[in-house]
């Protein structure tokens, strides 16, 4: 089956226009971004200097060769430029002004690698001279060279190896290094942590770079610091730290003047929302990234915000438009030929897409899902993968792929538990209880569900602690904003005479008392105006439903022939489409805000079809009015009903009417 179009020229030109997002993201576009020079391993001039001062000329003016080629795409003979300068041999080890050109040569070059699309033969030449260890700045600066050749060999996918470096680099001293330099060390370290699945270290890193980034006069690129420290605060369930931080990059007004840190902040903060399961919050956030990415035109950004949204798409069974959306990422994405990270991703979700679509039917879908599972052996996990897999056994599931499934699942547990991410526990030891229930194996069954329901409850307590310090900042923000205004009020007014100040006064209360007036009867407006929407929204479905039934019973009774029998069906009551529930959903959502985060709260449990139920319960429907509205007859209702008190654990005494007002 044939999913996806091939390169045509509008690649090639993509391709062209993502080489040429120059040093604007240069310095540490850290969080995940496709920054780098190429270079390629030609011969290597030594220079030998007469005295210092030729020595430092020399020095400036090979890096000053090296930036004007870099700016100006040239990226080969920047790349030859940047090798002359670090193949350099002091003869004092005392020359801090060309050491610190070297240094920053060493960084630049990885970047020159990854913007000329040679990830590996940047990855292969800073291997190679790290370990051949016969350049003087290999001898004597270690750290920054480990640091640098990590981050290569991390762009070029071959992930083991930069964590063996990054470790070798963070134990050793910090050898007198400015904090610009151990801003780097900390800022690549967190990301390769990151990928690799070691959050707690990454989290260590990107505070360790957040300290010192607020020490120097350029803090623009802090957004990528807190950008990534949102998610990763948010994988081990710190949502509080996780909210507060997104607050302080809308603080510090960075995110506006840097649209691609912005992008990935914000694609972050979708993870979190869509961990609270918030799906309006999850599109707007998703909106914002979207417009950031293409406020930025940096094509990493896109990828950021596509591979995501099929993400969601997928879960959603949204076929077509993921596809659109995997064509989309294909388009951007660089060569296979350049590891890049997204293809692995693209490959996945083309999996998944392809399991989905066929029902589980498509024998070389499943055969390929196997071998998918299969690689998580071969390979360390990170928590988009994690993602990516749990989807896969949801796709499994469904289609009737059991064994399947549980493998997917279980290639998952180490990682989550290690990395204690709650929601991808009591999700991922739910589905592998009702698993091991459905293939008769209760033990199982009976200890993933008894993981899962613990997993759940630490969830809901930090979820609630995180939405109450969020509620709470923005609270003391407006207290401190109010006490400000205040302030200056006060000032002005000591200048004025007493009338003068009483005659404010009385303005000011007569305007308050006004506006808390307005905004009474604006909430009790804007709450009738719900509820009648949400009425007249329930009635228009029952009386489509009790037509549709009456119309069936006439025919029925006007002919009994054979032919009129697909009349009659066309008829049945209609049950609710996506679209309409959705909408329901919302109305809802804004009369009754505080709803079903408090049924999710009693029950962990509870499916999309209870929710709907205990929706209209809450609005006070009968039964009847409940089927007319589902589509449904009365009976099928009241088995509804009973299953769902069952799964609420009420008592005979207990009116399911009440217990869903008590919420």
């Amino acid at each position: 089956m044939v999913l996806f179009r091939k390169r045509n020229d509008n690649q090639i030109q993509l391709k062209y226009i993502e080489m040429r997002i120059a040093t604007l993201i240069l310095a540490l576009c850290l969080i995940l971004s496709g920054c780098g020079n190429h270079n390629s391993p030609g011969d290597q001039t030594v220079l030998s200097p007469d005295s210092l001062s030729e020595f430092h000329n020399r020095a400036q003016l090979l890096f000053d060769e090296a930036r004007e080629q870099q700016q100006g795409e040239n990226y080969s003979a920047a790349i030859s430029a940047y090798q002359q300068l670090i193949s350099l041999e002091p003869t004092d080890n005392d020359m801090k002004p060309v050491v610190a050109l070297m240094d920053d040569g060493f960084l630049q070059l990885v970047y020159c690698y990854i913007f000329a699309g040679q990830r590996k033969d940047g990855a292969d030449y800073f291997n190679r001279i790290y370990k051949e260890k016969k350049l003087w700045f290999v001898r004597n600066h270690p750290r920054s060279v480990e640091i640098c050749t990590a981050y290569s060999l991390y762009e070029a996918t071959r992930l083991e190896e930069a964590i063996a470096l990054v470790d070798r680099a963070l134990s050793r001293e910090e050898e007198g290094r400015k904090n610009e330099q151990l801003y780097v060390d900390n800022g690549i370290a967190s990301v390769i942590y990151n990928q690799a699945g070691e959050i707690r270290k990454a989290i260590s890193c990107g505070e360790r770079s957040l300290e010192i980034i607020k020490t120097l006069e350029d803090q623009s690129k802090i957004v990528f610091v807190l950008g990534n420290l949102i998610y990763q605060y948010q994988q081990v369930g710190e949502f509080e730290k996780a909210l507060a931080v997104y607050d302080a990059l809308l603080a510090s007004g960075e995110g506006e003047k840097n649209p691609y840190g912005l992008c990935a902040a914000e694609t972050n903060i979708v993870h979190l929302y869509d961990e609270w399961g918030l799906e309006e919050e999850v599109t707007v956030h998703l909106d914002k990234a979207r417009e950031a990415a293409e406020r930025s035109g940096v094509p990493d950004a896109f990828l950021r915000v596509d591979n995501l949204s099929v993400y969601y798409t997928l879960q959603s069974e949204e076929y077509d438009k993921a596809r659109v959306l995997l064509d989309s990422m294909q388009v951007r994405m660089p060569d296979r030929s350049q590891n890049s990270f997204y293809h692995e991703f693209y490959d996945n979700y083309a999996c998944i897409l392809a399991v989905g679509e066929t029902k589980g039917k498509d024998l070389q879908a499943v055969i390929r899902a196997r071998e998918l599972i299969g690689q998580l052996k071969d390979k360390p996990l990170n928590n988009l993968s994690v993602l990516t897999y749990r989807l896969l056994g949801d796709v499994l599931a469904e289609e009737g792929e059991r064994e399947l499934a549980i493998d997917a699942y279980l290639a998952c547990t180490d990682y989550i538990q290690k990395n204690q991410l709650v929601n991808q526990q009591r999700l991922v030891y739910y589905a592998l209880g009702r698993l091991y229930a459905e293939t008769k194996r209760p033990d199982e069954s009976s200890r993933y569900l008894l993981m899962a329901h613990q997993a759940g409850l630490v969830f809901t307590e930090r979820r609630n602690a995180g939405l109450m310090s969020q509620f709470r900042v923005r609270y003391e923000t407006r207290e401190k904003e109010q006490d400000n205004r205040l302030l200056r009020s006060e000032l002005q007014l000591q200048k004025r005479t007493t009338q003068y100040y009483v005659l404010i006064g009385i303005v000011s209360f007569l305007l308050g008392t006004a506006f808390l007036l307005w905004l009474i009867l604006r909430h009790r407006a804007l709450r009738l105006r719900h509820e009648s929407n949400l009425r007249q929204m329930l009635a228009e479905w029952q009386n489509m439903n009790r037509k549709n039934e009456e119309l069936r019973l006439q025919i029925e009774k006007a002919d009994a022939q054979h032919t009129m029998q697909e009349v009659i069906n066309s008829l049945s009551p209609r049950l609710l489409t996506n679209e309409e529930e959705q909408e329901f959903r919302r109305q809802f959502c804004l009369l009754y805000p505080s709803f079903l985060s408090g049924l999710r709260k009693v029950c962990p449990t509870v499916t999309r079809s209870e929710e709907l139920l205990a929706m209209l319960v809450r609005l006070h429907l009968s039964s009847d009015e409940i089927a007319f509205a589902l589509g449904n007859n009365r009976a099928s209702v009241n088995t509804s009903r009973f299953r769902f008190r069952k799964k609420l654990g009420l008592e005979k005494e207990v009116s399911l009417e009440d217990y869903i007002d008590s919420l």
